[in-house]
């Protein structure tokens, strides 16, 4: 027998700190749910039950009178499943779901009221084996970059603290972007407490030349927020990040580095030089499908 429950309405002091139904995924895991929380974003977080043993969980943010979830639901991709987490969010306005593949069931998501949307492509980038495996995966061009870097004598650090150096050029980044998914400092600063999440950076005396904000997801390193020292661009500091990210992540079991979004439409020249940059890496493209209502 099925049963559905909105865990968001339980008290924080209830659940913080129980690691309760803890997933792999962690954009669909109560880790993130209390993180939100503390954001003051307004969530919701619907578990799917079997008796004593849940299925599946969804887990939407609320951004300007909309709802979205992000690289999920987890759980048993069932029709049956994926319709009772589809009812719960029903008078939810203006929702968008972000897929994995296996939860695209396109019959119960037009029953309700879904309809598909572009895919969003993210690159997965292999992070197994010897160091000159991995730099064979690589594009030639980006290959020489990395061993560029290697020679000029970064030291690659995970330490949190180095956040109040790695932010302004981060920000400055951003800024030149003209991006919409930049993170304040205080945001930033919250992450990094999750055990899950980590800043990888290059530095070179008492200078931070690069770095990446990543957070281990499923069998990947999420690389999320990333910049150069534009003193150290022509060094490949950034090359050199995630090269190491990637050993990091395969001496922890860890398959990929996924370097997030690859944009497949029309691209600007700085978006081309962006997909230009994560291509260099070799890797494959993961797709996931999206759906609005």
């Amino acid at each position: 027998m099925l049963h559905v429950r909105n865990a968001v309405e339980e008290p924080l002091g209830n659940i913080s700190g129980t690691g309760r139904n803890a997933s792999d995924d962690f954009h669909q895991d109560w880790e993130r749910l209390l993180f939100l929380r503390r954001q003051g974003v307004a969530v919701r977080f619907t578990e799917v039950w079997e008796d004593t043993r849940c299925l599946a969980t969804m887990l939407l943010e609320e951004a300007d009178g909309s709802w979205f979830m992000w690289k999920g639901p987890t759980g048993v991709p069932d029709p049956e499943v994926l319709s009772r987490l589809l009812t719960d969010i029903a008078r939810l306005p203006r929702v968008t779901l972000v897929l994995q593949p296996a939860w695209t069931l396109p019959g119960v998501l037009a029953e309700h009221g879904f309809r598909p949307g572009p895919e969003f492509t993210t690159l997965l980038v292999d992070a197994t084996g010897t160091d000159e495996q991995i730099l064979a995966r690589m594009r030639p061009s980006t290959r020489g970059r990395v061993r560029r870097a290697l020679r000029h004598g970064f030291t690659f650090t995970d330490d949190p603290g180095l956040l109040d150096r790695f932010h302004p050029f981060y920000t400055a980044a951003m800024q030149n972007a003209d991006s919409p998914d930049f993170a304040p400092l205080e945001y930033l600063r919250d992450l990094l407490e999750l055990e899950r999440v980590h800043l990888f950076g290059a530095v070179y005396g008492t200078e931070m030349a690069a770095g990446s904000v990543c957070l281990v997801n499923g069998d990947a390193m999420e690389s999320r927020y990333v910049a150069t020292n534009p003193a150290y661009r022509s060094q490949a500091a950034l090359n050199f990040v995630h090269f190491q990210t990637m050993k990091w992540a395969a001496e922890r079991g860890l398959r990929h580095l996924d370097l997030s979004g690859i944009d497949t439409g029309e691209t600007s020249e700085k978006t081309r030089l962006i997909n230009r940059f994560k291509l260099g890496f070799g890797g494959s493209e993961f797709r996931y499908a999206t759906y609005s209502r």
